[in-house]
């Protein structure tokens, strides 16, 4: 009887003590129904794409109480009510009144189980679902603010064989724009038509001009409204506007297989002066379209009013668009799919290397155990034996056991230190102007558990990255992102862990590399000056297989460039060959013992581009010791590391006489049509038995280009033998191969039939095999001269 009222208060006691640890491991979800409500749009209007930032916006009408606590947004796995990470704002609502809240969220970590709550502590007061429509990454996302809703519907009809992935166009409004240019992310292309821009205030102008510098697509329109919708963003346009005029005719807007437009009336449109970049399209002297670009990214002008008759419903305008964005535009349009944050393996691998966190050294651990060995074995047997004691063995061996591992536990603690150990590892892309696009991981780790802060500052996007898959119903990270900083808490962190956050922003005052370089008598000869803002060690400058290296550039520092130069092996050099350990300093390259986080991070080389496009252009690659990203742990005692990765494309000038070398990389190769469906991967696209065409534009901006040579090495990763044909822009049709081309190299006297006078090589790719097969994107390099234009 005692030993059954002994197991029911045992099962009690369980149950009771299964309840308490649940409780506190699941906070009480409480839902005023009715008191307060939650009014959700995700994106725009509803519509946003799962890359980028996703700008949240979140209605909250108190009909009760007064409330004050966070507004959140929980992201994160897929699974039921797991989830990793809450996006936040603070928020104060009195009783009886409405209040708006936007907050910005990673669209990549969007689920179909994200939810929005308001929460007062640890209770969810309101809760709704997120909702919307998602489009993948792959979808090319173009906001349009113009005053016609109208506008730019036919972007959404661009045809498939040129565009396979979705376009979904978005009308937006002056409150769609936020204040950010990297809260721009989510979209591919934006378009002003006949738009006030002074609608917008400062911010919000500046944020459009930092997105489009970091690589977006801006298109400026209006016709006779132009001037009105560039407006402060003028200076970006390649067209300076002086007058409003008419025209007759739009003979050079033209669409295969589609009825020329039809002008039953003079058309109205913008006039000026080409001040910079390329005219793609005019009517006379008057550009109708011209392109130029931006810092990373372009600007496309364009004379009329999108939403005018009869070019607005001109059955023709979706095919002439994709041509014309093709051509303007390029691959880069396609490159801007997928944001750099997302990819950023290698910092977040380097970042988990804290030099700060090496183990003890081995002979240590083998001195305490020796030490450890004689007490207990001989020291203590003959000691006992001596005083005849032997019994007391089997209380002093495991009690010296337990000081043993307590003091190798201190002493293992005692060389990490009692403070929280910072380590930062960043990749800097320096650009021509002067500004420096920075990827960064801040990886820290904790000596106790508790609750830890990190702050960045600056504008940007901070994003902290998931230890493990499990998640909870209330989220224990949190992110708050801020006009000039974000703040990510993790709570429960536990011992003797780490944490780590991923961060992507611009430096505006990085400064660039001054270079003085032509090739000349079959060398890279020049100099290359360090006007940046960082101490660089193990730099190496190469192009192809030649490289040369130097171990130091301090800022204001010159050195003398001697690289040997054959033009024939260069284009074939960038087909699959990994250029990333080529910038790698010999001295790191051949470590065998131990992996550096110097062998890993340099593959941000190839994640930030298409290797086989890269691998040629002259390039200046060093690390720096110095903090690039401003992240800081709310902590007493805090040790900080930091390494990055320091690089630049470096400009080639035209030697004395005016000959030049343009590497593979320099041109931009488009896929612009194919008969069959296709699938991007491995640097290139998929394809059933077909064909697949390519444009490679070999025109550069404000320069005249004499061809001599072109130089083309094509590869597939399957080893198919493509069939090859190339267009010939007087006669109008396909030739083959082996008519323009010998041995890979076509001559500048064919160059004038293969080459159209706006410099477009075009190129089909042909295969009758029964499977899918893959043709890798062509390496394209030529030799000439130049003069400006």
């Amino acid at each position: 009887m005692k030993t059954t009222k002994c197991k029911r208060w045992l099962l009690s006691a369980c149950a009771f003590l299964l309840l308490l640890v649940w409780g506190q491991a699941h906070p009480a979800i409480s839902l005023a129904e009715g008191a307060i409500q939650l009014a959700v749009s995700a994106g725009i209007d509803g519509v946003y794409r799962e890359e980028g930032l996703v700008p949240v916006a979140v209605t909250v009408t108190n009909g009760g109480a007064d409330v004050e606590g966070n507004l959140m947004v929980a992201t994160g796995e897929r699974g039921a009510n797991q989830f990793s990470v809450a996006y936040y704002q603070p928020v104060s609502i009195a009783r009886g009144t409405t209040k708006q809240v936007t907050i910005m969220v990673p669209g990549s970590e969007i689920t179909g189980s994200t939810y929005v709550a308001l929460m007062e502590k640890d209770n969810i007061v309101a809760q709704a679902p997120l909702g919307g429509k998602p489009y993948s990454n792959h979808t090319l996302m173009i906001g349009v603010l113009a005053q016609n809703a109208d506008t730019a519907n036919f972007l959404g009809t661009l045809p498939k064989d040129s565009f396979p992935d979705d376009v979904k166009t978005v009308a937006m409004k002056p409150e769609h724009i936020p204040t950010s240019g990297v809260q721009l992310q989510m979209l591919n292309m934006l378009v002003l038509n006949n738009f006030a821009l002074d609608s917008l205030n400062e911010q919000q102008i500046q944020a459009i001009r930092d997105w489009t510098k970091a690589g977006g697509k801006l298109v400026l329109a209006g016709g006779a409204h132009y001037r009105k919708t560039a407006g402060a963003l003028a200076d970006l346009s390649p067209v300076e506007v002086n007058q409003v005029t008419s025209v007759k005719t739009l003979a050079s807007m033209k669409a295969e297989k589609t009825n020329p437009i039809s002008l039953t009336a003079p058309f109205t449109v913008s006039s000026g002066t080409v001040k910079a970049g390329k005219v793609l399209y005019s009517e006379g002297a008057i550009p109708l379209f011209a392109v130029h670009s931006v810092g990373e990214g372009k600007v496309l002008y364009v004379a009329y009013d999108l939403a005018e008759e009869p070019v607005a419903s001109w059955a023709g305008n979706g095919r002439f668009w994709s041509d014309l964005l093709h051509k303007a535009f390029g691959s880069s349009l396609f490159d801007s799919k997928r944001s750099t944050i997302d990819r950023i393996w290698p910092l977040q691998e380097a970042a988990a290397m804290n030099p700060a966190l090496k183990i003890p050294d081995v002979s240590w651990f083998v001195l305490f155990f020796v030490v450890y060995a004689l007490i207990a074995g001989p020291i203590l047997f003959f000691i006992l034996r001596a005083w005849r004691k032997q019994s007391y063995m089997w209380v002093i061996v495991p009690s010296l056991s337990i000081i043993t591992g307590i003091g190798i536990f201190s002493f293992g603690a005692m060389q990490r230190g009692a403070g929280v150990l910072v380590h930062q590892t960043s990749f800097v892309q320096l650009q021509n102007d002067g500004q420096a696009k920075v990827n960064g991981v801040t990886s820290f780790f904790v000596p106790n558990n508790g609750d830890y802060r990190l702050i960045v500052k600056g504008q940007g996007q901070a994003r902290p990255l998931r230890e493990q898959e499990r998640g909870d119903q209330i989220p224990k990270i949190w992110a708050s992102m801020q006009a000039d900083q974000t703040e990510v808490e993790f709570r429960d962190v536990e011992f003797w862990s780490t944490r780590k956050v991923a961060t992507e922003h611009t430096i505006f005052d990085a400064g660039s590399f001054e270079s003085n370089l032509s090739y000349t008598e079959g060398a890279l000869k020049g100099t290359v000056t360090n006007k940046t803002r960082f101490a660089l060690r193990d730099v190496t400058i190469f192009s192809g297989r030649q490289m040369q290296e130097i171990p130091e550039l301090a800022p204001g520092a010159t050195v003398e460039v001697n690289l040997p130069f054959q033009p024939s092996a260069q284009a074939r050099y960038g087909s699959r060959q990994s250029y990333a350990m080529q910038a790698l300093p010999a001295h790191l390259r051949s470590l065998q013992d131990e992996q550096v986080r110097e062998q890993i991070m340099i593959e941000m080389l190839e994640v930030t581009g298409r290797t086989s496009n890269q691998s040629e252009i002259v390039r200046i690659v060093g690390w720096t010791d110095q903090p690039v990203v401003d992240a800081a742990v709310q902590s007493e005692d805090v040790k900080t590391n930091s390494i990055a990765l320091v690089t630049s494309g470096l400009k080639v000038q035209p030697s004395k006489d005016g000959h030049v070398y343009y590497p593979t990389g320099t041109f931009d190769v488009t896929m612009v049509g194919s008969s069959v469906p296709v699938d991007e991967g491995g640097d290139g696209y998929f394809l059933t038995a077909g064909d697949i065409t390519f444009d490679i534009n070999l025109s550069q901006e404000g320069k005249k280009l004499e061809i001599a040579n072109v130089y083309l090495y094509t590869w597939s990763d399957d080893g198919t033998s493509f069939a090859k044909e190339v267009y010939n822009w007087q006669t109008k049709t396909y030739e083959p191969y082996e008519k323009a081309f010998n041995n890979n190299v076509m001559t500048g006297d064919k160059a004038a039939h293969y080459v159209s006078a706006d410099g477009m090589l075009r190129i089909k790719f042909s295969h009758q095999l029964p499977e899918m097969r893959h043709i890798g994107i062509p390496n394209v390099s030529v030799e000439g001269k130049v003069s400006q234009l």
